[in-house]
Order: structure tokens, then sequence, then C-alpha cells
């Protein structure tokens, strides 16, 4: 009786184990921001270094975190966690255990048991000790990020008054904003209205002079370096009546034969359907193509590998951004290229940018940034923008 109740026991207890490791995932986040729309470009300039970044919510902590890897295994996260913060600019990576989105957790399947609740635990792995600290030891690997405040030019500042004023070599005024990254460690420190006076707080003595990057879509970036201490050293700074320091940027527009890369457009795993985090980007675009009605665009779809596979197409109803109501079949990696492509073209046209103005091209797997078994191989699954006429 003892020895069967002690099996017994080993048993719900090795199960329970079970169950909690398949409720738990793992993430690896590279950055933390109370804003989406941070999140968002922050998770654009990750995939332009070739990781494969996604973001969600954390609910409780009302935080958007960048992830480049969820995994149910605690150990391969843990060493992508060391592997980023010893060869990368990504030296606060740390590992999230729990679950982000609004969606409902991974169901657990195959258990004989209920698992625990899953208690949230934030870590920071350090490479040299592999020390292994708790979230209430450890500042996240960015403080949330807020844009800087709007302020009326007759109200004193805390900082100082800075006006990013944007305009087109033409001299229209562009609507955007521009962002203060840190690139020695890969995050974004804030995001400031152009045009706008803007109280901006002293930045770090690592973060001076400040990188101000200005990305529109449909515009050449330009980076502009800002000592903060000193910012009339630039001799095209100037400081205006209200004693704001206006930095001017004057943007070019995309060319012919210019090719840009939608970074923030992103698509389900062997899908057409695109996620919901695309649909500022598509935006973008379509903007971009009515304010420049010359423009003549070819779209390049590319997909990871070059092996056939079952497809999630967009059904009838062209739900772009939802999986609701869409058609599988099977097909090969150039199909589903196409398939991409097309849909960005049929995005444009619903949105009243005429046909004959695009023509699409699939690549395939033929043109990947990086290996197909890569933790980054979500890159490979990519639009690509090519102005054929302007």
């Amino acid at each position: 009786m003892v020895s069967a109740l002690f099996r017994f026991l080993l048993l719900s207890i090795l199960l329970t184990i079970a169950a909690n490791s398949q409720a738990q995932q793992h993430y690896v986040i590279v950055g933390a921001f109370a804003q989406e729309s941070n999140a968002r470009k922050f998770t654009g300039y990750v995939r332009s270094l070739r990781y494969a970044a996604e973001y969600e919510l954390n609910v409780s902590k009302k935080y958007f975190y960048v992830y480049i890897l969820k995994s149910f295994s605690k150990e391969d996260a843990l060493a992508q966690v060391r592997q980023l913060q010893r060869d990368s600019e990504f030296k606060d990576a740390w590992l999230f255990t729990g679950h982000l989105g609004t969606s409902p957790p991974p169901k657990i399947e195959d258990v004989a048991v209920v698992a625990p609740p899953v208690i949230e635990e934030t870590q920071v792995i350090k490479t040299d000790s592999a020390e292994t600290k708790t979230d209430s030891e450890v500042v996240p690997i960015s403080a949330p990020v807020t844009s800087a405040p709007t302020v009326e030019p007759d109200i004193k500042v805390r900082g100082k008054l800075f006006k990013f004023q944007i305009q087109t070599v033409e001299g229209r005024e562009v609507h955007g904003e521009v962002h203060n990254v840190d690139y020695r460690r890969g995050r974004e420190i804030g995001a400031y209205d152009a045009n706008k006076y803007i109280d901006v707080l002293p930045p770090s003595r690592d973060n001076n002079p400040m990188s101000i990057v200005c990305g529109i879509f449909g515009y050449k970036e330009v980076v502009k370096v800002v000592d903060y201490n000193n910012p009339g050293t630039d001799p095209n700074v100037t400081k205006d009546e209200k004693g704001a320091w206006v930095i001017p940027y004057q943007l070019e527009r995309l060319k012919k034969g210019d090719v840009t890369v939608m970074y923030h457009v992103a698509f389900y795993k062997d899908a057409v359907v695109m996620l919901a985090q695309s649909m500022a980007e598509m935006g973008e675009l379509v903007n971009m193509m009515k304010d420049n009605p010359n423009y003549k665009i070819k779209i390049h779809g590319h997909c990871n590998g070059n092996h056939t596979r079952k497809i999630i197409a967009l059904g009838a109803d062209k739900n772009y951004f939802t999986i609701q109501g869409s058609d599988e079949r099977n097909g090969s990696a150039k199909e589903l290229s196409k398939l991409r492509a097309e849909a960005v073209q049929n995005y444009l046209e619903d949105n009243g940018v005429a046909r004959e103005r695009s023509t699409v091209y699939a690549w395939g797997g033929l043109n990947m940034l990086v290996p197909e078994t890569s933790t980054s191989a979500k890159l490979n699954d990519r639009i690509e923008i090519e102005i054929q006429a302007d």
C-alpha cells in the first residue's frame, strides 16, 4: 500500500511538473515599451539587424515586450540570452517566463493533471557568472519610452526646448516623429513629435551626443547627431525667437531604383495573412502612393525556405489581418511569396490606389536574409518595395 501510494504521489508530481513546463513559455526580451507605437518601431529596428523580432503586450504590467525568441524550452531561451549578451548590442537581453498577449495561453495536451497557476518570472542572465536575478532586483532593458511632452513656448521647461523640423526638399512640412536611438545598446530612448516644441530632458553621459533618427516611410532615412550640451555646434542648427533649438530635417523622396523593406509588415507562419501590427505600415504605403501620384512600384514577395508547404491563403472576404475566413491549400514557396505580394497589391487597390501602378515579383526562398533554420528565420518572410517610376 505504501509503495503504491508513493508511486501515485511521484507520478502526480512528475505530471504536474510536465504540465507546468508545457504551460510556461519563455521569451527572450530585448525591449519594453509603454506605447505600442514605440514597440512597433523598435521591432522594425531589431528586424533590420536580422533578428526575427515580434512584440506582445504584458497585460499585468501594461508594457509591450519586444522579443526575438519564444520557446517552451527554457534551456534554448537561456542560450539565446547568453549569446545576445556576449555577441550583440543587446547586452541587457533578459528572459521572461509566462504568457504575453491578450489571447488565452496555449492549452495543455496529453497531461492528466491540471498545472498550477503560472507565476510570472522576469530574469536577467549575467554572461560571466550565469547568475539569475528576479524582477525585483533588475531594471528592465528599457524603461518605458514615452514621447517627450509638447509644451507651449512660454512655459518654463525642465530640460531644453527643441523643435525637430521635418520638411521635404520642396519645403513642404511633413508630419511624423523622430526617434532618439541608443545604437550602442540597440534600443529607443524616446520619440518626439515633429514640428512642435518639445521639452527634452538631459540624456545620460553614455547617450550624448544623441542620435536622432527620422525614418518616415516613403523617404530616405536621415540621422542627426545632436550634442545636447551645445546643439549649436552643428551649423545647420539654429535657435528661434522662443529660445528653442531647431533641428532641421530635409527629407528626400524615394527615387526610381530605390528599394525599401517593409520591416513592420509580418506574416503568420506559411500564411498570406498579415499580423495586426502590420496595419500601420500598410497604411503608410497607401499614403506614400497617394502623395506621389507618379510612383509606380514593384512589390517583391519573399518567404522562408524553398519547400512545398500548406499555405494559409486569403479567403473570399480578404481578411488581410486575421486568420478568420482564410483558405488552406498546398503550394510552393514561390506561390506563397506571390500570394503575399498580391495581397499587398490588393490592399492598395482596395484603398484607392490604381492596380496598374504596381506589379509583383515572387522570389520564393531564393533571396533569404538569414539561414532557413536560424532563430531569426521570420525575417525571410518579408515584403520589399521597389520604386520603378517617380
